[in-house]
């Protein structure tokens, strides 16, 4: 695939997003921030000076000290809702069985969906690539511009690995810890990964890293996944497996490929609920067949409860 074709991709989604109504600020529209809460970030507390706002006065402060002292929150009106996507960019996003369906365009296809849908609604939005370090970061900005560019940049660095591998493996604490380091303000972070460097070393992140990180931002874990990795024509014979993150093969006989594959879902199964119960992080699977159902119902029942 060509990164025109990527674009036409794009523009595809582009013309199918639809504002609900028309615009009547310099925000373009109204939409509910993912976040709970007052809507108000608070920078520090100091002392009330005659000429100031009372409504800045913080009453519950200034009880004990009243009329002597009176104390002020300053606070700080987040007016946009932040958004980082978040791509895993290691060697095992590249494989692929066929042309059409594969993790790579999977996940331009929901950088896509999810980057224009947020852009229509004035969100500024950014990417952060990794593997065994940051491969690049664009902070996140307003516009449809921003997200082609995003996919540009995903599509460069792709085709370069396919050209000249580096079969680099994905770490996801090189992430959170740029995240933890990087992003003072809140973000709503959308994950993309395959979860492959996880599930052959399920230790390889710290949950208590990954629940501070949920605990200031609204983050979400969505699973590439390709059901044909492990789908063999013939159950007679013999296959060579290769695991793309560790590089290891192994000769397998074609009847147990299923087996195999059964237990990566299990193991990833698991790590969904280490994700949800011990670090506050809601995930689903999502395929390139299945995403364009399921990707709207796993958002929907995230915003009912």
């Amino acid at each position: 695939m060509e990164v025109e074709e990527v674009y036409a991709r794009f523009r595809d989604i582009k013309h199918g997003i639809r504002a609900r109504k028309t615009s009547n600020s310099i925000h373009f529209g109204e939409h509910k921030s993912g976040f709970k809460g007052t809507g108000y970030d608070i920078v520090g507390v100091d002392q009330w000076r005659p000429g100031q706002p009372l409504k800045d006065v913080a009453w519950s402060l200034s009880l004990r000290t009243y009329p002597e002292k009176l104390y002020r929150i300053e606070r700080m009106e987040p007016k946009e809702l932040r958004t980082l996507i978040v791509c895993d960019l290691s060697y095992s996003t590249l494989f692929q069985v066929s042309q059409e369906t594969n993790k790579a365009l999977l996940m331009l296809d929901l950088l896509g969906n999810i980057g224009l849908t947020r852009a229509n609604l004035r969100d500024p939005v950014g990417l952060l690539g990794y593997s065994d370090r940051v491969e690049l970061y664009l902070r996140p900005k307003l516009g449809t511009s921003q997200v082609f560019y995003m996919a540009y940049k995903i599509f460069e660095k792709l085709n370069l690995e396919r050209e000249h591998p580096t079969r680099r493996k994905a770490h996801l604490k090189v992430a959170v810890d740029f995240m933890l380091a990087r992003l003072k303000t809140r973000h709503s972070i959308i994950l993309l990964t395959d979860l492959v460097d996880l599930v052959n070393d399920p230790d390889a992140v710290d949950f208590k890293q990954l629940s501070t990180l949920a605990a200031k931002h609204d983050m979400i874990v969505l699973v590439l996944d390709d059901p044909d990795e492990f789908r063999v024509r013939s159950r007679l014979g013999y296959i060579r497996i290769s695991d793309m993150e560790t590089r290891k093969q192994t000769v397998i006989s074609a009847r147990k490929a299923g087996a195999i594959r059964r237990r990566i879902e299990e193991t990833r199964a698991s790590l969904q609920y280490k994700l949800k119960h011990q670090a506050g992080i809601d995930s689903t699977v999502l395929t390139e067949q299945n995403h364009l159902e399921e990707l709207p119902k796993f958002l929907m029942s995230r915003f009912a409860r």
